[in-house]
């Protein structure tokens, strides 16, 4: 039996690289069932999942949250962050706010998690967002108070609910 040659650092390397650049945070399939005591989904706009992040956009049949699965609502910064420490899913129900306004709430209470929170969903997840149109999207989404803003933290995850155009927009960093 003839000998093989030894793999050399080199060609470790490069087989590494190329097993993990097929890795992804998310499979579109499992991200769906994740979601889907929550919200209503209907088909997916735009899905990528890369080994740093994941985006997806999906089109809704209803703009309705429901209160399954675990997920629990707070009104005021100091539950929401009690519930987020606890490891428990929320959704922030914070009257006549958009998902900014409430992010400087969470900020102004404890500045490390409310930062955490919002960062962990935006700031990986723009390497995610594959045009400008979908970046604008999301930012509008942040500063507008018709949004629902959902974290859910096993996992890092900040789901954007858009009732006006029926949409919701899941992201999530492994930072």
């Amino acid at each position: 039996m003839p000998l093989r040659p030894p793999i050399t650092f080199a060609g470790a390397l490069l087989l590494l690289l190329s097993v993990l650049a097929g890795c992804s945070l998310d499979r579109e399939d499992a991200l769906r069932a994740e979601l889907a005591p929550w919200l209503s989904l209907l088909g997916t706009r735009q899905f990528v999942s890369k080994s740093s992040c994941t985006l997806a956009v999906f089109r809704l049949e209803t703009a309705d949250v429901a209160m399954e699965g675990g997920l629990q609502s707070a009104m005021s910064a100091g539950p929401a962050l009690d519930l987020v420490a606890a490891g428990v899913p929320v959704i922030f129900d914070f009257p006549g706010r958009s998902p900014t306004e409430i992010s400087e709430q969470l900020m102004s209470k404890d500045l490390a998690r409310g930062l955490g929170l919002l960062s962990s969903g935006i700031g990986p997840v723009l390497d995610c967002a594959e045009s400008e149109v979908i970046r604008k999207g999301i930012y509008r989404m942040l500063v507008t108070r018709a949004t629902r803003m959902i974290y859910v933290p096993d996992g890092n995850a900040l789901i954007l609910v858009y009732p006006p155009e029926k949409l919701a927009v899941f992201m999530r960093g492994n930072v």
